[in-house]
């Protein structure tokens, strides 16, 4: 084995969940310097409408992201590099021909569902969160540079967040916070494509390209939209379903839920390109590490949850909108499953081929945990809707389990001596 094997199967994975674990999750954290201040300017009304903003936003966002989120990374990888830039400018524009349908749908969804006297700020919220449909993020992280992603990512929400938090102490108005995250969005997009490309051949269509471009992300997209059901849009399922005070809680719930989100969507961003670099030849033993860590990440998910999860959610955000143990419990239970099923569905299954196991899962998990959210939040509240989430997840992970066990077995016959090289399927 020489040195540049060792190199890349040992420091490299350390290396990335430093530069693209750590930092991401510094600035998806950064927001719950604010929050804190949201809850208590605005009151459980502003809280739960906000929430719902960011419900309705965060599943139109999947909509426009057109799934390179989840595949994008492993596509710059795999791709000559000289069409990097082609990749990059097309997915931008038929991305930004799916964000203006989109924004108005989740806008309409935010509005109705919202609490009278703030249904405008979820609208506006919703607007904000789908604009990360439109994210650089994925490209960077295919590019292998944690750099760019601290300097047109991280630094124009961090100043965002600062921003919006003085605002609404200063003017007791919360709309500030879905404007400044809006000039972020549109701010990062713009400064970064600029550095990538030409902004005038953004504006050259070429529409052949686009419609093949969405050709080939059907199922990814349906996997993003499926997964999003039970994801993005539990908020809105639980302000539907329950009453005002228990859907302030289940949003106080999801916020902490959030936060451990990120750690495990930096720990599978930063190591989605590591498992699938230099093919076969690494894979076997990356994917087991990818999901040693995540496994990892679960577990403190889950201690955290139940050990701090109702102390720390009335410290932050007040007794009035805090969770209980059972609720804390099932957002950890979430939290555990869906470490598991990031390593399995985006960095092992995605990286063998297997696009269509991992939308069948996901949309088995969204074929039982939408209805359990929708009654147990009925039925039980906050708690019930944690609960629902936590099913969901449990559902995904176990489905991607079995597929990728059936896949070894399937495989293990058809290895030995007489092949010429392995392949990502030979080796897992």
């Amino acid at each position: 084995m020489d040195t540049k094997t060792n190199a890349s199967s040992g420091p490299g994975m350390f290396r990335r969940l430093l530069g693209f674990g750590g930092l991401p999750f510094l600035s998806m954290a950064t927001p719950f310097l604010f929050l804190p201040i949201l809850a208590r300017v605005g009151g459980p009304d502003a809280w739960v409408a906000i929430a719902v903003g960011q419900s309705a936003g965060s599943f139109a966002a999947l909509f426009v992201g057109q799934g390179f989120n989840l595949v994008g990374p492993t596509l710059v990888n795999t791709v000559p590099l000289s069409e990097r830039t082609q990749l990059f400018r097309q997915s931008i524009q038929s991305r930004a021909l799916l964000f203006f349908p989109g924004a108005a749908v989740a806008a309409l969804i935010a509005f109705f569902v919202a609490p009278d006297g703030y249904r405008h700020i979820a609208a506006l919220m919703s607007i904000a969160m789908t604009l990360t449909g439109l994210s650089s993020a994925w490209y960077m992280i295919g590019l292998g540079r944690a750099g760019l992603i601290a300097m047109y990512e991280i630094l124009p929400k961090l100043v965002a967040t600062i921003v919006a938090a003085t605002l609404v102490v200063v003017f007791s108005e919360v709309i500030w916070y879905p404007l400044a995250l809006m000039l972020a969005s549109v701010t990062s997009l713009v400064v970064f494509s600029a550095k990538s490309m030409s902004l005038r051949s953004l504006f050259k269509f070429n529409f052949v390209d686009i419609r093949r471009s969405y050709r080939e992300h059907r199922s990814v997209l349906a996997t993003e939209v499926a997964g999003g059901a039970y994801v993005a849009l539990t908020v809105t399922f639980v302000a539907l379903c329950t009453v005002p005070l228990q859907a302030a809680a289940y949003v106080t719930g999801d916020k902490l839920y959030r936060l451990g989100l990120y750690a495990v969507s930096s720990v599978g961003n930063a190591l989605q390109g590591w498992v699938v670099e230099d093919n076969a030849a690494h894979f076997s033993q990356r994917a087991r590490k990818s999901l040693l860590v995540h496994s990892i990440v679960g577990v403190f998910g889950l201690a955290t949850f139940v050990i701090a999860g109702p102390w720390l959610s009335e410290l932050l955000f007040g007794a009035e909108v805090a969770i209980d143990r059972v609720t804390a419990l099932g957002f950890g239970a979430a939290t555990l499953a869906i470490a598991l099923n990031t390593s399995l569905g985006r960095n092992i299954l995605i990286g063998l081929g297997a696009r269509k196991a991992v939308m069948t899962s996901v949309f088995i998990g969204a074929g039982i945990g939408v209805p359990a959210v929708l009654v147990l939040s009925a039925l039980y509240g906050a708690a019930g809707g944690a609960w629902g989430l936590a099913i969901s997840e449990l559902t995904v992970a176990l489905v991607q389990a079995v597929v990728l066990l059936a896949r070894r077995r399937r495989l293990r016959p058809n290895t030995g001596a007489g092949q010429q090289g392995p392949t990502r399927e030979d080796v897992i």
